[in-house]
């Protein structure tokens, strides 16, 4: 941290090469985290062809606390790398827009408050019929209209988890470490 060049009472500053570095840095790790807990535990839907997973958890808690920038770039990479890496390929490029779009919603909205609860709330809402509503639009595509169908309320219940965990997840950590707004992209 350097300082803005005042003495009396002003509030450090991050320079902006390393807060670039830190931002780019913050992406990767939570895409890692995202891919990961996209792909263990995941719970297969039997009548469609796809799973259920806690990937929408890092999604949520990535837009609350880093951002929308931040939560689109890690929860659309996220989730495709692990579309790939666990045989689901077919799926990749429609996570990674439905999960980034997922992201970036939650971001935006809860940009102006961030740590308001009821805000925090209504932007995984804003989330899950984001989600919900992409992978009905993109499983037409690719499974037809009934194993979509069949695969709505599976989806409900995984963005519910994720709205469960990562907003409780969220407040936590900006609890515990304030400095981490400073991240916020």
């Amino acid at each position: 941290m350097i300082y803005n060049g005042s003495v009396n009472n002003q509030k450090p500053t991050t320079p902006p090469a390393r807060s670039t570095a830190l931002r780019i840095a913050a992406v990767a790790v939570l895409a890692a985290v995202t891919a990961v807990l996209t792909l263990i535990p995941k719970i297969q839907i039997p009548s469609a062809q796809g799973y259920i997973h806690l990937g929408d958890v890092a999604v949520v808690f990535a837009g609350l606390v880093f951002g929308p920038f931040t939560a689109m770039l890690a929860g659309g990479l996220g989730t495709a790398a692990a579309d790939l890496l666990g045989g689901y390929a077919q799926w990749a490029p429609i996570s990674f827009v439905v999960h980034g779009l997922q992201g970036l919603a939650i971001g935006l909205l809860a940009r102006p408050r961030p740590g308001n609860v009821p805000l925090a709330i209504a932007a995984a809402v804003l989330g899950s019929v984001i989600m919900v509503a992409g992978y009905f639009l993109g499983g037409l595509v690719i499974e037809g209209f009934g194993a979509t169908l069949r695969s709505v309320p599976l989806n409900l219940v995984q963005a519910a988890a994720g709205a469960v965990l990562g907003i409780p997840l969220s407040i936590a950590v900006r609890a515990a470490y304030p400095p981490v707004q400073d991240l916020s992209w």
